[in-house]
C-alpha cells in the first residue's frame, strides 16, 4: 500500500515544478523564437521576413525604400515620408536630398 503512494507523491513532486511555469517574458526570448508577426513587428530588436518564409528574424528591419508602398500619387504627394511621384517611372519614390 505504501509502494503506490510513494510513487504517487513522488510523480507529483517531479511533475509540479513544470505545471507551474510561467511563459517566459517576450523581452528575454530571441526573436527567432517567436513564432506570431504581430509579437515579431511590436518589438524594435526584430523584424518579420514575411517575403523569403524566413519568419522573425534578429536585428532591424533592412533599409527599404519607405515610399515604394505608396502605389498611387495622390497617396505619394501626401505622404510624410519625404515622398515624392516619377512620373517616368509611375511610381513612388523618395526625395532626393
Amino acid at each position: 500500500m505504501r509502494l503506490p503512494l510513494v510513487a504517487f507523491l513522488l510523480t507529483l513532486f517531479v511533475l509540479a515544478p513544470g505545471a507551474l511555469a510561467v511563459e517566459p517574458d517576450m523581452d528575454t526570448v530571441r526573436c527567432t523564437a517567436v513564432r506570431d508577426s504581430a509579437q515579431c513587428v511590436s518589438r524594435s530588436d526584430c523584424w518579420y521576413d514575411a517575403a523569403n518564409g524566413k519568419g522573425c528574424l534578429n536585428g532591424p528591419r533592412p533599409d527599404e525604400n519607405a515610399c515604394q508602398v505608396h502605389g498611387s500619387q495622390s497617396i505619394c504627394d501626401a505622404s510624410t515620408l519625404n515622398c515624392a511621384w516619377s512620373a517616368s517611372d509611375n511610381k513612388c519614390v523618395s526625395k532626393a536630398n
